[in-house]
């Protein structure tokens, strides 16, 4: 049979003491927290946890083993490898209570039927972490020997080596030294016994920087724009260096905010931790907020004499089979311009006044990569690459890596390149928070009925516009509002805005994000949130409409445009025929 155990408050305050603080427990949750599982001849304490963020940080897979809960609510729960922690005869009978009274059925049932394959890949981990200490190379080195440092260097089993017996080498005690050097700051420069945590503390928390934070704890970043990073194993998570904010863009997960925020987000600490984290970091405290604040949104001076649309009009008429009618209408209202680089600005109107404005490519980018053997010669080979974009690209790489063979590293670049997008898009700096590009058909009286249309980019909004603007009543006023991505607080602004302006709310909101799971879990975000349920018991509808052919609504318009121009060639009527 296998035991379901929870740790006794002593016990778990040894433990803390112990690992730094580092011991998974929670006394509140009404649930055992772990179970003992034996390696040879050494039993092994392994943690239950309500999320082992493998959503956020897929590498985690490897020490972890997932046990969900239909019952608790909770996907992506399971046993903790990297907490995990030896025990000896002693510890069981003062440190542990059974507690197999107290599991959820499905996650009982689970263990129960995949035992085996649980003690399995814990034994494995188990055992690559004693080969990885026990090597003296390089974490690279190691790496393409099949290690990954991310969930060995960081794993509580370094507190323990005593107890299994080994000896971790000169290079990792390094390591480990610098990797835990902030938990020994704070213990000698802030903690006591109750870790009580002051307001100088909390302020100092608060005014440091999220750049900072990242290099210090090596967390892997690239530069997207001018004060833009994003995580480099976690694309959706992304922060900016002018305002010290982080947000994540699945709308699934729901989270942003600021320094103190991202790091009980990113590093799962609570909130004591992750303060005591923050003021071990150098210049923590120093962010001065007074020098960052956001300036206001200046139009740059970078567009066409005389309005020249020559290259933006090729670009959206034959790459995404707009009518030209309607760029020059947006044009000749000033919402779309020509940059002297050839790029199609859409520009973000507010009323009269220029709020921001998205830059969008017209030639593919120009993604190169390099592939080089490195590595120690016959002993160990490995492959470096890098990608950039452009001739000069490759000397600030957007991407670098290493692989075993050359094939992998050609794999590895070809994943990447897939990820990226084929065309420049950049939203200029100090570009209003809150708004998008967007625009409006129909009557302009404050009387006529309402709609807003709501994209995620603004050629999917003027794409929208195109298949079905027709289909509106003529006496309808549709505003047509990008999102800039998925951001919801355009969302609620623009609703806002509207109400401020019509002095109602619209008769109906049109979801016509895109057909994909950032796109539904979007819509199902938007529906939960209790200000939309105002808004629905007060009589603004709200539905979600899908693209018939393709992701979005400018694949659908492509399509639609070539299914057209087919029908009219089979049935003989070509241009200059009368009809």
């Amino acid at each position: 049979m296998i035991n379901y155990f929870t740790l006794t408050e002593e016990y778990f305050k040894y433990l803390q003491k112990k690992t730094n603080g580092e011991i998974l427990w929670n006394k509140n949750e009404k649930r055992p927290y772990g179970l003992i599982m034996e390696v040879g001849k050494i039993d092994f304490y392994v943690p239950f946890t309500h999320d082992l963020r493998i959503n956020r940080f897929p590498f985690l897979k490897d020490a972890s083993y997932q046990v969900p809960s239909e019952e608790l609510g909770y996907s992506t729960a399971g046993l903790d490898f990297q907490h995990a922690i030896p025990i000896v005869q002693s510890d069981t009978e003062a440190g542990f209570i059974l507690a197999n009274q107290s599991v959820f059925p499905d996650q009982k049932f689970f263990v129960k039927n995949k035992e085996a394959e649980i003690v399995n890949k814990f034994s494995k981990y188990v055992r690559d972490y004693e080969k990885y200490i026990s090597t003296p190379l390089k974490d690279k080195t190691k790496e393409n020997l099949g290690f990954n440092p991310k969930i060995y260097t960081y794993s509580t089993l370094q507190y323990f080596h005593k107890e299994l017996g080994i000896e971790a080498s000169q290079q990792l005690k390094n390591t480990q030294e610098v990797t835990h050097k902030p938990t020994q700051q704070i213990s000698k420069k802030h903690s006591s016994r109750s870790m009580s945590i002051t307001d100088e503390m909390k302020k100092q928390a608060k005014n440091t920087s999220i750049l900072d934070y990242v290099k210090y704890y090596g967390i892997p970043v690239r530069r997207t724009s001018g004060s833009e990073y994003e995580l480099v194993e976690q694309k959706n998570v992304k922060f900016d260096t002018r305002k010290n904010l982080f947000q994540d863009y699945n709308p699934s997960h729901n989270a942003g905010g600021d320094m103190i925020d991202f790091a009980k987000y990113i590093d799962g600490f609570n909130f004591p931790k992750a303060i005591q984290k923050i003021c071990a970091v150098d210049g923590s405290g120093t962010y001065d907020f007074s020098k960052n604040q956001s300036e206001p949104f200046v139009m740059p001076q970078i567009f066409e004499e005389d309005n020249r649309l020559n290259e933006a009009m090729i670009y959206l008429v034959n790459e995404r089979k707009f009518e030209s009618s309607t760029i020059k209408k947006m044009a000749a209202n000033g919402l779309i311009k020509q940059t002297k680089n050839k790029e199609v600005a859409f520009i973000w109107a507010d009323g009269p006044e220029d709020v921001g404005m998205t830059l969008q490519g017209t030639k593919l980018l120009d993604y190169r990569s390099d592939i080089k053997e490195t590595g120690l010669g016959d002993f160990i080979k490995e492959y470096t690459w890098k990608v950039g974009i452009g001739a000069k690209g490759l000397e600030r790489p957007l991407e670098t890596g290493k692989a075993e063979t050359k094939s992998l590293a050609e794999e590895a670049v070809q994943t990447f390149l897939e990820e990226q997008r084929p065309y420049k898009k950049q939203i200029w700096k100090n570009s209003t928070t809150g708004h998008g590009f967007n625009f409006r058909s129909g009557p302009t009286d404050l009387e006529a009925k309402g709609k807003i249309v709501f994209s995620e980019a603004a050629i999917d909004a003027i794409s929208y516009f195109e298949l079905k603007g027709q289909e509106f009543d003529e006496k309808t006023r549709v505003h047509y509002q990008s999102l800039e991505g998925l951001k919801d607080n355009i969302f609620f602004k623009s609703i806002e805005r509207y109400e401020k302006r019509y002095s109602k709310l619209p008769e109906e909101i049109i979801l016509a994000v895109d057909n994909d799971d950032a796109g539904d879990a979007f819509v199902r975000k938007i529906l939960s949130d209790k200000r939309v349920k105002d808004y629905q018991t007060k009589g603004m509808k709200v539905k979600r409409e899908k693209p018939g052919i393709g992701k979005d609504f400018n694949d659908e318009l492509k399509q639609t445009k070539i299914i057209n121009r087919r029908d009219i060639q089979r049935s003989g009527i070509h241009k200059g025929t009368q009809i």
